[in-house]
């Protein structure tokens, strides 16, 4: 379990650097854009474009003035694509919100429907639901700092399709008795 998190932590700190080393970051911004027009209406986009420069320039401003000097050339653009995709990330929250719900009471409804409860619950698959939970923000990270083009949409839809499944085995596999 351990190695998991590890390895999704080096995969996210890797996605960084690669979004910060690749120099393609203002294309991806401008794809993220005509993206998030599919998924928010016009006014919250027009109220992106003018606090993303204020973020950037607030995060930067919390770094000592000779590192700000060093890295603000080479890393804004990378930074204002993750904080606009922070900011979409945001917005779409309520989705996967939808989702562990609509699990939770499929998981319910299965748990209620079983014939006879099973006094042994079982461990491996309810600490794997509990692993899908924990995967569901690291999924996110991951698609913020990815260093590609990737829809809100299809980020909804695995967030929610994890969320469902491991909601829904955490209660259909819960301990029934301590």
């Amino acid at each position: 379990m351990k190695l998991i998190w590890i390895g999704a932590f080096v995969l996210l700190f890797a996605s960084v650097a690669s979004l910060v080393s690749n120099r393609q970051s203002g294309r991806l911004i401008e794809q993220s854009w005509a993206r998030a027009s599919n998924v928010l209406p016009d006014t919250e986009l027009s109220e992106f474009r003018g606090a993303i420069p204020a973020y950037t320039a607030r995060i930067f401003a919390l770094l000592p003035d000779p590192f700000r000097q060093k890295i603000a050339a080479k890393t804004w653009q990378p930074l204002k694509l993750m904080i606009l995709r922070c900011l979409i990330l945001w917005h779409v929250a309520p989705a996967t919100l939808i989702a562990l719900i609509v699990g939770f009471l499929e998981g319910s409804w299965a748990r209620a429907n079983q014939k006879a409860l099973v006094k042994m619950h079982s461990p491996m698959r309810f600490s794997l639901a509990l692993m899908g939970l924990g995967f569901i923000p690291v999924l996110a990270l991951l698609w913020v700092a990815a260093p590609l083009a990737v829809s809100a949409t299809l980020l909804v839809f695995a967030l929610g399709t994890v969320g469902i499944i491991s909601t829904r085995n955490l209660v259909v596999h819960a301990p029934t008795q301590f």
